[in-house]
């Protein structure tokens, strides 16, 4: 929750952690060496929108006691000074905050971050929440691409300025940290444990889990005997709709027939009309939040129409560009109803 604090000639360094994931950044700085460990620094970062121009650091350790003279994790006093505002409160030692591990790495790629940041930023919605596989809570990178899967959906995109040599499974709070390179390339180190991304001035450090995840290869079907061009927004507005009189997702599937959005629900029956050139052949269904997710995805990247694709009412239907692919399972479907 804390930290650390460190000057170092021309140099101030940030570290922060919580033991899985650890975010380094160093800023110029003035002035002699000494380090310590904020205490309160939420409250002191909220305080720093009210100043502006350069911060005054002084700090006083405390002196050992008379019984402990050589003692050297000792706490002490800050001041900090900007304009007419003061503040003056107690830190604690350096000793006290964990050391920063190393990262061993085996392979070492350059990366585009503010590309990467946005292909996250479309597949996330499919990460899972699992406690006990721990990588399907993850990122995957293998060969040009990466994904996200938690059972139900399934999001991918690939680009080939980054192509990793072995597949590796990178924590979301690693992901959701690009935004501090602000554009800047950096290196990303990947070891059997660890793994960093790199500018020099920051540094993101993260664990790597344990074990296998899904194979996207394998869960994805090769062939489809329908494949239908929609129009992104259009199917986006018509699920909206429907989905207003939804009241219990997981017992109220949208029906797709003939380019016709069906929902039957125990209020009523509700229907709307996409504007396809060629309609499916068969119905299926599909639970409308997923398939939003999914059309989301494509509608990030500002794009009119994504292509899907279905084989039979129980497989699983793709939507894609060819770059981007998401992969929404089907709901079963009770014909009686």
């Amino acid at each position: 929750m804390e930290v650390l604090v460190r000057f170092d000639g021309d140099a101030c360094t940030l570290t922060c952690t919580d033991l899985e994931l650890w975010c380094q950044a160093s800023i110029p700085a003035e002035g002699g060496s000494c380090a310590f460990v904020l205490t309160g620094s939420r409250r002191l970062l909220t305080a720093c929108k009210f100043l502006s121009g350069e911060l005054e650091f002084s700090y006083r350790k405390d002196q050992p006691p008379e019984h402990a003279p050589t003692k050297t994790d000792l706490d002490g006093d800050l001041w900090i000074s900007c304009g007419g505002k003061e503040i003056c409160q107690r830190v604690t030692a350096a000793e006290e905050f964990p050391d920063l591990p190393d990262v061993e790495a085996e392979h070492t790629y350059t990366v585009q971050t503010a590309s990467l940041r946005k292909r996250f930023e479309r597949i996330k919605y499919a990460l899972s929440d699992d406690s006990v596989r721990q990588c399907n809570r993850c990122v995957k990178f293998f060969d040009n691409r990466i994904g996200a899967v938690d059972g139900y959906r399934l999001a991918m995109n690939r680009d080939e300025a980054l192509c990793v040599d072995a597949p590796f499974h990178i924590p979301p709070g690693a992901m959701r940290l690009l935004p501090v390179f602000e554009g800047t390339d950096c290196q990303l180190l990947v070891g059997k444990r660890r793994a960093a991304f790199d500018s020099g001035d920051i540094r993101i450090i993260t664990k790597l889990p344990e074990g296998e995840s899904l194979d996207f290869d394998a869960a994805i079907p090769r062939h489809y005997p329908e494949g239908y061009t929609v129009n992104i927004s259009d199917f986006v507005g018509n699920l909206q709709y429907l989905e207003k009189f939804i009241s219990n997702p997981s017992r109220e599937p949208i029906r797709f027939n003939g380019g016709v959005l069906l929902l039957h629900t125990k209020s009523g029956d509700y229907r709307s009309r996409l504007d396809m050139e060629d309609a499916p052949r068969q119905e299926i269904g599909f639970r409308a939040s997923y398939m939003l997710d999914g059309l989301q995805q494509f509608r990030a990247k500002k794009l009119d129409t994504v292509s899907m694709q279905m084989n039979t009412p129980v497989s699983p239907i793709i939507l894609t560009d060819q770059v981007d692919t998401a992969l929404v399972l089907p709901f079963y479907l009770n014909r009686a109803a």
